[in-house]
């Protein structure tokens, strides 16, 4: 699981950077999904530490591709096809997985807002300064406060909405990091940070941010992966603001902000305008040079939707590698494609 790959990778003098959230999640299941998370920020999605796979094909062929090498630029890379392919071409069983030194200091940086539009107009204020976190997540008081109920925890920090930094390397740097994160964000209207410095109280932070969407799921219907370019994160939220006003609703909103993947949740009451909530929250991502997964993938869920946006060329060729690597449509059928 992830968390047993974290943790083994700490207690030998290593670091896994990524964590999609769920660590208990399966290595083969997130790296068929490309899974991201809150940390892919500075270090990258799975895609940026698989090194090697063994995969079992439909027909029960057995593939290793790649391996502990730097490069490699023998043919098409079917191994980063298989990435992120959701199950549909083959089976994972094995991976080779690249790790990296253990960070030297950690440091969790929480600052608060009073509006979705000055916390998230920050966001590219903070990247353009050449500030690269390892996380910069949006977060909002009443979910942090239900996360945290729901794992039999609190919510320590005053604020009605938030951006969280995750800083790691060498001690001195993150504090300069820190401080000019903070300049930054005094100036785009935010409140006094906390600085979680301990490593229980990073912990803390980082499980209840992570712990969201299970404290949501029950009032669920589904939840949104819009990505947009970072610079038009803010347009995004206006946009998904404006759906909930014309609907007269509240659609809970949180996410990965400095990489512009942000987490919509329409919840049972909206049932009725679901499907129309959705289409609108989609058409503006789309027209702000967006896609409508950045990182849970199309599963069956969205298969109608990739349908509506992708060229017909593009679904044309994804059908056709389909048919090569499983002609009898046995794995994972009507997933990612109809």
């Amino acid at each position: 699981t992830l968390g047993k790959l974290i943790e083994n990778a700490e207690n030998s003098g290593f670091a896994f950077p990524p964590h999609p959230g769920d660590e208990g999640a399966q290595i083969g299941g997130l790296i068929a999904c490309n899974a991201g998370g809150a940390r892919a920020l500075k270090h990258g999605v799975m895609r940026n530490f698989v090194k090697g796979l063994e995969v079992v094909l439909a027909n029960g062929e057995v593939l290793r591709l790649g391996g502990k090498l730097l490069k490699d630029n023998m043919g098409y890379s079917i191994m980063h096809l298989m990435i992120g392919s959701e199950g549909t071409l083959g089976v994972i069983t094995k991976a080779i997985l690249r790790l990296m030194p253990k960070f030297e200091s950690t440091l969790t940086m929480v600052t608060p807002y009073s509006s979705r539009h000055e916390a998230l107009s920050a966001v590219p204020k903070v990247l353009w300064r050449g500030i690269l976190p390892m996380a910069l997540e949006y977060v909002e008081r009443d979910l942090m406060e239900r996360s945290a109920e729901h794992l039999g925890e609190k919510w320590f920090v005053e604020g009605d909405v938030f951006l969280i930094f995750i800083l790691a390397g060498r001690e001195d740097d993150i504090y300069s990091e820190a401080e000019a994160i903070s300049d930054v964000c005094r100036e785009s209207g935010s409140s006094e940070p906390l600085v979680a410095e301990r490593r229980d109280e990073q912990s803390t932070i980082l499980k209840i941010r992570s712990n969201i969407y299970t404290a949501l799921k029950k009032d669920t219907i589904d939840i949104l992966d819009t990505t947009v370019p970072p610079s038009n994160i803010g347009k995004l939220a206006d946009a998904i603001d404006a759906v909930a006003t014309r609907y007269n609703t509240r659609l809970p909103l949180y996410g990965h902000a400095g990489d512009g993947n942000l987490h919509c949740h329409i919840m049972r009451n909206d049932l009725r305008n679901y499907s129309d909530m959705k289409r609108s929250i989609y058409d503006s991502t789309i027209a702000l040079g967006g896609v409508i997964t950045g990182e849970h993938g199309v599963g069956k869920l969205r298969v109608f939707e990739l349908q509506r946006i992708l060229p017909p060329q593009h679904i044309i060729l994804m059908k056709e590698l389909k048919r090569v690597f499983d002609p009898n449509n046995i794995l994972n059928p009507s997933a990612v494609l109809s």
